[in-house]
């Protein structure tokens, strides 16, 4: 009967850019692989590039083929991929559900970041200076992967192959249907879920009083959490500026990024320079959140947001806008604010009402990601039976 079982099974195909335990779509791969394998499913995994512990031994993980791309630069790298990725797609075994997690034209459910234009659209707005938007205006408008990832998601989104479109927030299923209205009924929304076994309430408790130590927190203190890689997308200006609206008991651990001069600089010229602590890249996230108070990510771009998910799970109360996916999670004044723009004001004004919310309890509104598999399993299952995906979820 097992065996029966087994063999009634699809063989499943991944595709992605990037194999890795690292980076937010790299590792939800990752552990969706293992997943379909401790489920009993035939999966292969083709990638652009295997960089998995694994790989980098020299004994690759089998059901892994790396395809290879072409360089240098984004726009030769996504060129590469897109046809080698068609080329394999092609030549699946019949009745193979294929799952891509990229912009590969013609797999049977694409899990979609939303389009390129709304990106570009949309993230502008962080560019405070005038002058400095349209310097970045011009330089997107001449940079040849502005050009080409438009022209792809032209060939992706309407792909007559593509039985099920997968989006993990609202904001993504809403910037689909805007672009390509013909995608409506296609469209599956299930957000992005995170590994409650490191990321819950008991952990925040566990972890509390060595992490405000580890962070150089007083009693007394009330810690703001911001982390990223891009600060710039992300609104820590816009963050730092907000400390001069708020009483000096609140402090800013500001982790990640790549260059955090100017914005010391900044700090200093608004006199919050002292309120502000920079511990570049942070290893050991939970730790990071058990030392807040508050988590703010006050983005103006972010098709989901997994930094908000952690944190809610985590039970830190958390401040985002209108334009991040994980917004879906938060229930205003209880866990957490939606502004509707990130200023100084608006995000001021949302950190003092969640004074009366303690971190550390257990918010309830964040999938564990076994439970978001499994919702993917049976995509993957009603796409094999060539069934059409649930009916997307409604607006909030």
């Amino acid at each position: 009967m097992a065996a029966m079982q087994q063999s009634s099974r699809p063989p499943v195909a991944l595709f992605i850019k990037t194999f890795s335990r690292y980076g937010g779509v790299e590792q939800f791969c990752y552990r969706f692989n293992e997943f379909l394998i401790s489920r009993g499913y035939q999966v292969t995994v083709f990638c652009g590039e295997d960089k998995t512990e694994e790989a980098a031994a020299g004994k690759p993980r089998p059901e892994v083929v790396e395809v290879g791309m072409w360089r240098p630069g984004r726009f030769l790298k996504h060129l590469s991929l897109y046809h080698k990725m068609k080329s394999r797609r092609a030549r699946l075994p019949k009745g193979t559900v294929s799952m891509c997690f990229g912009n590969f034209a013609g797999c049977t459910i694409y899990r979609s970041g939303g389009p390129h234009l709304d990106f570009l659209g949309r993230s502008i707005r962080a560019q405070r200076n005038p002058l400095r938007r349209l310097s970045k205006m011009a330089v997107r408008f001449f940079s040849p992967i502005n050009w080409l990832m438009p022209m792809l998601d032209l060939s992706v989104y309407p792909h007559p192959d593509t039985r099920c479109i997968l989006a993990i927030s609202n904001k993504v299923r809403q910037a689909v249907e805007a672009y390509f209205p013909g995608t409506k009924g296609r469209i599956a929304v299930i957000p992005n879920g995170v590994n409650t076994t490191r990321f819950n309430p008991a952990r925040f408790a566990e972890l509390r009083q060595d992490a405000r130590i580890w962070y150089s927190l007083h009693e007394g203190q009330k810690a703001i959490g911001f982390c990223s890689t891009n600060f710039e997308l992300k609104g820590l200006d816009r963050l730092i500026k907000t400390l001069t609206l708020l009483p000096p008991e609140y402090m800013l651990v500001a982790a990640g990024g790549r260059n955090h001069t100017k914005y010391i600089e900044y700090a200093r010229s608004l006199g919050v320079h002292e309120r502000i602590i920079f511990p570049g890249k942070v290893d050991d996230m939970p730790k990071f959140y058990a030392a807040l108070d508050v988590f703010c990510h006050p983005s103006f771009y972010d098709t989901f947001g997994s930094v908000v998910a952690e944190a809610l799970a985590m039970g830190v109360p958390t401040v985002t806008t209108e334009d991040v996916g994980a917004c879906d999670l938060i229930k205003n004044g209880e866990n957490g604010v939606v502004v509707k723009n990130p200023t100084p004001e608006e995000l001021s004004r949302a950190i003092l009402v969640l004074r009366s919310v303690n971190a550390g309890q257990n918010f309830n509104c964040v999938q564990d990601d076994t439970a978001v598999f499994e919702r993917y399993l049976q995509l993957i299952e009603r796409a094999a039976a060539g069934k059409k995906p649930a009916p997307a979820r409604p607006d909030k």
